[in-house]
């Protein structure tokens, strides 16, 4: 990568990243090298600098939640919305927390069924990109309860079917 520098992010498609954190100072190559042109940073112990964001055109928008807690009904919906008009405005998105684990996956499975994909289809792209993906059984609450009121037309998983995907790569070669 120029610069020397590897974010930690992975496409989930062409323009939704998942990832962890960034170091300050980056803001100018994930623009420039990676084309992120707007960025939800979901995590409530660390924030990034919008001053930094914009300053290098990046729209942004922070969804403080603890690590391993429920991202909250009413941040999942501004997720969503900002998500939106983030690809009506042809930017690149980047949903982050901390480590790319738990609370942006659940952020970007929102934001994946809203766009039309169905639950586990969504769950298994980012697994597949990302095998990071595994978000937390509170996680998991919130998203099911974001799909039973924003996309009541989706399957809602079962925890054992969302299990299995999720964190197959704790039972793998078991």
């Amino acid at each position: 990568m120029p610069g020397g520098w590897t974010p930690n992010l992975s496409w989930i498609t062409p323009d939704l990243a998942v990832g962890g954190s960034f170091p300050a100072g980056r803001a100018a190559a994930l623009a420039a090298d990676h084309g992120v042109g707007a960025v939800i940073d979901v995590r409530s112990e660390a924030c990034d600098d919008p001053h930094e964001l914009e300053g290098c055109g990046i729209r942004f928008l922070h969804l403080p939640t603890f690590d391993h807690h429920a991202v909250s009904q009413s941040m999942l919906d501004a997720g969503v919305a900002f998500a939106a008009d983030a690809r009506r405005e042809g930017r690149r998105l980047l949903i982050h927390c901390e480590h790319g684990i738990g609370r942006s996956a659940t952020v970007a499975l929102c934001v994946l069924v809203d766009r039309g994909m169905g639950p586990m289809e969504a769950l298994s792209r980012s697994k597949d990109v990302r095998e990071l993906v595994s978000p937390s059984p509170a996680q998991y609450e919130a998203w099911t309860c974001w799909l039973g009121r924003s996309a009541p037309q989706a399957r809602v998983p079962t925890f054992d079917a969302f299990k299995a995907v999720a964190y197959r790569h704790l039972t793998a070669g078991a």
